[in-house]
């Protein structure tokens, strides 16, 4: 069969197409790979969206220390408070998506606020990635010296002979969704008393004005080691190893209150690579798993966790679920 000088030009001229298509196919990802490897070539800047001194700037504090060790590369927190974390966020969704921009969220923020405030200016789920957990805080039930319950079975008695109060650091948060999920699988209606601060909630707990509070381990120690408040149990399926002498609330009632922990999670702009953002998730995991992290950790009553993207979407998902349903429940809006 003859064929053309018309046909073999439409053929190679067909070839060129599909070799330049393919190509420009490649290329942004060859250059993402690029990236990737190259990683971090520059600082690195985690942008914690509160105020210096809580859960989650000690963590990201950690973190940046041990990962300016492994990149050989300064890693720098930013604190950038305000507006329910709002302002810090919105600059880090606004960042280039190149890695060099990360914010360090606590589980509020990711799991608990889309639901209270339905009005922000970003889409946790759209608008940023996930990269890695940093850490977490257990959570415990303490209660007033003055009540004179010897342990949870005890206080949840008590809470069905005559209503109880609890203290929290305001509607909304998670010590306000953890007690209300305690009084709804023990069977008992509980009085809400907001605070505007942890220290303020836990300070009238220790002063016998209200009966019980869920809080944070780290802020909770302090109370519980000065014999101030008496602590319950773990809000957790497991003790924790922080406090391995405490009991779970599952141990000392036979009912599963799931787990009330607090928790940090690395973000990242909705368009960073997924192999970068796998990249820094491995490094994210070798600092936060660290003896030294640990151990500086523990003394803070905390603990690092670290894992993939995938973990922390899982995670984030699993607590927007169980902290949706009490909102919605309690028919909370705070916008």
């Amino acid at each position: 069969m003859k064929i053309s000088r018309f046909s073999l030009a439409r053929a190679n001229f067909l070839r060129a197409a599909v070799c330049a298509v393919t190509a420009g196919l490649a290329a942004p990802a060859f250059a993402q790979d690029h990236a990737a490897d190259a990683y971090p070539e520059r600082p690195v800047r985690i942008v914690v969206p509160y105020g210096a001194g809580g859960a989650a700037d000690l963590l990201a504090r950690v973190l940046a220390e041990r990962l300016a060790q492994d990149w050989g590369q300064p890693v720098i927190v930013e604190n950038k408070p305000g507006g329910v974390g709002t302002i810090g966020i919105s600059a880090v969704v606004k960042a280039a998506p190149d890695g060099y921009t990360l914010v360090s969220v606590p589980v509020s923020d990711l799991a608990v606020n889309p639901h209270l405030y339905r009005k922000r200016p970003f889409d946790i789920a759209r608008d940023l990635a996930p990269v890695a957990q940093v850490g977490a805080v257990p959570n415990v039930l303490v209660v007033s010296n003055t009540l004179g319950v010897a342990d949870a079975r005890a206080l949840i008695a008590k809470a069905k002979a005559g209503r109880l109060s609890y203290s929290s650091p305001g509607i909304g948060s998670q010590a306000h969704l953890a007690a209300e999920i305690f009084a709804g699988r023990a069977g008992v209606s509980l009085l809400h008393v907001p605070y505007n601060s942890v220290s303020a909630a836990l300070a009238d707990v220790a002063g016998g004005q209200i009966d019980m509070m869920i809080a944070q381990l780290p802020a909770a120690l302090p109370f519980i080691r000065g014999g101030r408040v008496k602590a319950l149990g773990v809000v957790a399926e497991q003790r924790s190893p922080l406090v391995p002498e405490m009991p779970t609330l599952k141990e000392t009632t036979g009912l599963s209150f799931g787990d009330a922990i607090s928790w940090s999670g690395l973000m990242a702009p909705a368009a960073t690579p997924l192999a970068l953002r796998e990249k820094i998730a491995l490094a994210v995991t070798r600092a936060m798993r660290s003896p030294q992290a640990q151990e500086l950790l523990a003394r803070q009553g905390t603990v690092g966790l670290g894992g993939t993207p995938d973990d922390l979407s899982r995670a984030i998902a699993e607590d927007s679920r169980r902290y949706g349903k009490v909102i919605k429940a309690l028919d909370i809006r705070l916008d």
